[in-house]
């Protein structure tokens, strides 16, 4: 396994050659500590039943929708959820399925390959995933998504593989900045999805901590003539590997290293979020929020998640303008 120190990210570790992240006993190898620019990591989890978590999230955002697309198996439970927002009037469009006992499906190993597909009586999600292109699919009562994300050549997309001890470990890929086109059928209307749309996917294979908490900021757009896309983390990584913290600017990747703080009012959400750290000064300004809580007995996971404008700079750019979204999550699970 070949590793270099990248510069801009100070002491993290650079992995550049493929690596796995378990060890054949299903144990974190540390080897795969570090974070990359690409899917070079393999993610299959031997052993651990009920204690894995592994999931793909795809969100989409355009000047007039917000497309959210959720799978995840936790060995003991499987959710699928899909919601479409119009932005203009705030209508929110939804459909999902759940499965006791997980999905029971062979899943990627690798982000950036394979298929993922849930199919229902009423309700069915796929992934497609060929490397260069992404089939994201959708059928519900009253609602139905046909988007296809396009990889440009050379996009760099962030990995990064973490280890709070042999037993507990996580990988997480953020491919972001993604070009989606495509279109959406709501209430048996049918549009295209608006012009200047951007994919993220959010691919997490991992050994949890029985208490976890994390938070997440991601968004997309046209600035000064630049492609920017913003992925920021804060809290889940921290003394366990590198950050995930990284600015793409047309396609590249620059690394942020260091720990972010993110301040919000948990019982006021749509008041403005501070996130700032080293090389990041950001307003957070949510349209919407989200609280959803999810008990299932000792089990718990409560969301806060807003989708809206960041205002201020991250390195020498300016973000002000730039939609996404922001979160903050915690779970027993």
């Amino acid at each position: 396994m070949a590793q270099r120190p990248a510069s801009a990210a100070g002491t993290e570790r650079e992995i550049v050659a493929p690596v796995a992240l378990c060890r054949a006993d299903g144990s974190f190898d540390p080897a795969a500590r570090g974070f990359s620019r690409g899917p070079l990591s393999a993610c299959e989890v031997p052993g651990h039943w009920g204690r894995r978590k592994r999931w793909h999230y795809w969100g989409v955002t355009s000047p007039r929708e917000i497309v959210s697309l959720t799978f995840v198996d936790l060995d003991y439970v499987g959710l699928a959820i899909a919601v479409v927002v119009d932005r203009a009037s705030g209508r929110r469009f939804r459909g999902g399925a759940l499965a006791p006992l997980g999905w029971r499906m062979p899943l990627p190993v690798r982000d950036g390959e394979g298929e993922v597909a849930v199919r229902r009586r009423r309700f069915g999600l796929s992934f497609r995933d060929l490397g260069r292109e992404v089939a994201l699919v959708v059928r519900a009562p009253g609602l139905a998504v046909d988007v296809t994300v396009t990889r440009p050549p050379g996009h760099e997309t962030l990995g990064v593989g973490v280890g709070w001890d042999e037993q507990h470990f996580a990988y997480s890929a953020k491919h972001t900045a993604l070009p989606a086109r495509g279109s959406l059928a709501l209430d048996g209307v049918r549009r295209r999805l608006a012009e200047g749309a951007f994919a993220c996917l959010d691919f997490g294979r991992g050994v949890w901590p029985w208490r976890s908490a994390w938070n997440w900021a991601s968004a997309a757009g046209v600035a000064g003539g630049r492609t920017l896309g913003l992925n920021l983390g804060a809290r889940w990584t921290a003394g366990a590997g590198p950050s995930e913290n990284a600015l793409v600017v047309d396609g590249r990747i620059h690394k942020l290293p260091g720990e972010l703080r993110f301040d919000l009012d948990r019982r006021a959400p749509r008041r403005p979020w501070r996130i700032e750290g080293r090389g990041v000064t950001l307003r957070f300004r949510p349209e919407l929020c989200e609280h959803p809580r999810l008990p299932l007995g000792v089990l718990a996971a409560e969301l806060v998640l807003g989708f809206g404008h960041f205002e201020g700079r991250v390195l020498d750019h300016d973000l002000t303008g730039l939609f996404g979204w922001a979160e903050d999550f915690r779970a027993r699970w």
